[in-house]
């Protein structure tokens, strides 16, 4: 039995969300809706790609706990090779195996195979290149981004010893605002120096450094994570989180809405933003995905409809799946649209677009779980960390479905 399913036993509900988010901005496309300019399901549809960020949060908190625990009990950080090693088969396998079977069965072998294609996508860099962005797993941006934390974050963990040594919460959560404003001062200084009317993506947007918000408001839930374990209470002005989570997930509805209808997009397809809708944009993700995350960092996790939905066992087997949803589900949609789905009457809508993709992606899922992802990570006992409180703590991996009900400690 997995420890860390006790703890945050709900986490795998929220990577199923976000995975489906993904696949729901990607059915959005397939359906048409993102190519009837105006329509109020396109604006929604358009914004589910909001998913990412709710990723990027979850890998921030579950990640970070661990060496943030060490630095303030004054133990050893996890050991650098085991961490690098667990990162490695969480990611790596099955996106190869993902990216070598598609590849092959698109015929664009050529420009993966290639040179340097084979390095852009094999090393999980295609964001790097203007010329790779695209191509691959077009999702697989995000990817590298991830990539990019896992390397940043042991680097961060020892700045921060060295720079706090002892020092208690408030410095802890004093530097993560300092990281968050690194993050959002970079895209300001990306976007001050490229077209004032339309923003262009390029390597230098998807680069961590522009998603480095993001990832500190999850090490900001990491870090209340520990403090809510020493106390055994929530902090006053967030004991809400406990009794009333729905407050949260409100809270989260309504940056939803504001991002998909106030901030003047209109949902279509490679639509063009300005510097200030895209800093909107990305702001509002950024408080949709953390305070969907909260009420599973914080409080009786049995507490409240919100605890409950999450407990769904169909919705956690999702999230056991989630990283091969992510995964196929472009490539699922796209052989649907080949396949003619379109032209089916009932099935040729945004709904019917999301559960044909659903049901044809879940069984290529489920094979990765089975088959790739989780005889990978049986070979993290190589390298174990040394440290015995390390056991149980996150480090991002899926819980067990039957790990459920017992409340958070």
């Amino acid at each position: 039995m997995n420890e860390r399913a006790f703890r945050f036993p709900l986490f795998d509900s929220l990577r199923a969300i976000a995975a489906l988010a993904v696949l729901g901005a990607h059915a959005a496309v397939f359906s048409g809706l993102e190519t009837s300019a105006g329509t109020t399901l396109g604006r929604y549809g358009a914004r589910l790609d909001a998913g990412v960020a709710i990723f990027f949060v979850i890998s921030g908190c579950l990640l970070y706990r661990p060496f943030v625990r060490a630095r303030l009990d004054g133990a050893p950080a996890p050991a650098t090779g085991p961490y690098a090693w667990r990162r490695f088969l969480r990611i790596v396998p099955a996106y190869w195996v993902a990216l070598t079977l598609i590849t092959l069965f698109a015929g664009t072998s050529g420009a993966v195979f290639g040179w340097p294609g084979v390095v852009h996508f094999y090393g999980i860099a295609q964001a790097y290149s203007e010329k790779s962005i695209g191509g691959g797993l077009t999702q697989a941006w995000s990817l590298t981004i991830e990539v990019a934390f896992y390397a940043f974050l042991p680097l961060w963990a020892w700045a921060m010893r060295v720079v706090l040594g002892r020092r208690g919460f408030r410095a802890e959560a004093a530097m993560l605002v300092v990281l968050f404003a690194v993050g959002i001062a970079y895209k300001i200084a990306v976007l001050a120096a490229g077209d004032p009317k339309q923003v262009v993506i390029s390597p230098k947007l998807l680069a961590l450094p522009a998603y480095l918000d993001q990832f500190a408001l999850g090490m900001m839930l990491a870090t209340l994570s520990v403090w809510v374990e020493r106390h055994r209470r929530l902090p006053r002005t967030l004991a809400w989180i406990d009794r009333f989570p729905s407050i949260s997930w409100l809270v989260a509805i309504v940056a939803f809405w504001v991002v998909s209808t106030q901030i003047g997009l209109k949902g279509t397809f490679l639509e063009a933003l300005d510097p200030t809708q895209y800093m909107e944009r990305h702001l509002l993700y950024a408080v949709v995905a953390i305070a969907l995350v909260a009420p599973a960092v914080a409080g009786d996790q049995a507490r409240g409809l919100v605890r409950r939905f999450l407990a769904l066992r169909p919705l956690l087997w999702l999230g056991l799946v989630s990283y091969g949803i992510f995964l196929w589900n472009l490539t699922a949609l796209d052989h649907l649209s080949h396949w003619g789905l379109g032209d089916v009457p009932l099935l040729d809508t945004f709904p019917g677009w999301c559960v044909a993709g659903l049901a044809l992606t879940a069984p290529a899922a489920a094979a990765s779980y089975y088959i790739v992802e989780r005889p990978a990570l049986s070979l993290k006992r190589v390298f174990r960390d040394p440290a015995p409180w390390a056991r149980g703590e996150a480090l991002e991996e899926p819980a067990p479905v039957t790990a459920l009900a017992r409340p958070a400690d």
